[in-house]
């Protein structure tokens, strides 16, 4: 069956690649071990195809070349990732997850924004429903052009610029043209005081009527900094569910808090938004004492 998702160039050119490279081409599938995650040889080859196929259009006698370093074993694990192999979820976790975290640190600098980048990348490489039946996952883009260790870096970065320009467009405009809002770290002290006081405010209050087992998984990630893999052991959940509860979770906090700061703080969108951002660059909020709030 063809590899869903996949688009490129004609099946006919598809075709003569895989028939005029077919040995090669089950040579690198047995290689790569494949079968371990359920990929099938032509499923494997149009993956490897649309990776190769705007240089070999150019130029067929590269193929060849092109093929002997194509990262054989990176791509069938990405593959049977986007495909919903759980082995060969479990299997890219353990080898890689640690990988995301490094990177996410590497960019962000802070612990808990680092874990949530990667936490919320890890939801998207999974895919939203592993039950559908054409997946999301992230992983179709890759085609083992390089390591899937680079991919990831790469991967991680634009995952995290996509979501500062996400932020940045939520930022509320000036009143006029000449009155430019304020940098983001140039808030007085009066306003760091009561930024905190606003928000710690907001984070108690929303987190208090938080089911139990929504506290709980929030301090497992937060306050226990436990890993996804050590809290699947705690709660008898697959690491991707956790990261996609952990997901869905963070956005209705944020859009809870947020609603708390303007409805009941009376704060203006644009002190709203400085109030989260106040949040962001790692401000201490008692979360240990707000999750055992009754």
């Amino acid at each position: 069956m063809a590899a869903a998702g996949l688009s490129g160039m004609a099946d006919l050119d598809f075709d003569h690649f895989f028939t005029d490279h077919r040995v090669r081409l089950e040579a690198l599938h047995r290689a790569s071990g494949a079968a371990r995650w359920s990929v099938s040889l032509e499923d494997f080859a149009r993956v490897a195809w649309q990776g190769i196929a705007a240089a070999a259009a150019a130029n067929p006698r590269e193929v060849p070349q092109l093929l002997s370093t194509l990262r054989a074993e990176d791509l069938a694990l990405a593959w049977g990732c986007a495909q919903g192999s759980e082995r060969a979820w479990d299997a890219f976790c353990s080898e890689y997850r640690g990988v995301l975290y490094e990177a996410a640190r590497a960019i962000v600098h802070e612990e808990a924004q680092a874990r949530e980048l990667a936490d919320s990348l890890l939801t998207e490489l999974y895919g939203v429903d592993s039950s559908a039946a054409v997946r999301s996952s992230r992983c179709i883009y890759f085609h083992g052009r390089s390591s899937l260790k680079t991919w990831l870096h790469a991967v991680v970065y634009r995952k995290f610029v996509d979501e500062y320009r996400r932020q940045r467009r939520l930022e509320p405009l000036p009143e006029s043209p000449g009155d430019a809002a304020p940098a983001a770290n140039s808030v007085s002290e009066a306003d760091d005081q009561r930024y905190d006081a606003c928000l710690s405010e907001a984070v108690e209050t929303c987190l208090r009527d938080l089911p139990a087992e929504e506290k709980l998984l929030l301090g497992y990630s937060y306050v226990q900094q436990l890993t996804l893999k050590q809290m699947g052991r705690l709660t008898g959940e697959h690491e991707a569910t956790i990261s996609r509860h952990l997901e869905s979770l963070r956005k209705k906090l944020q859009k809870r808090i947020a609603g708390y700061l303007r409805n009941v703080k009376k704060l203006s969108a644009y002190d709203v938004g400085r109030c989260l951002d106040f949040a962001s660059r790692g401000v201490a909020v008692e979360l240990d004492k707000a999750l055992k709030s009754k």
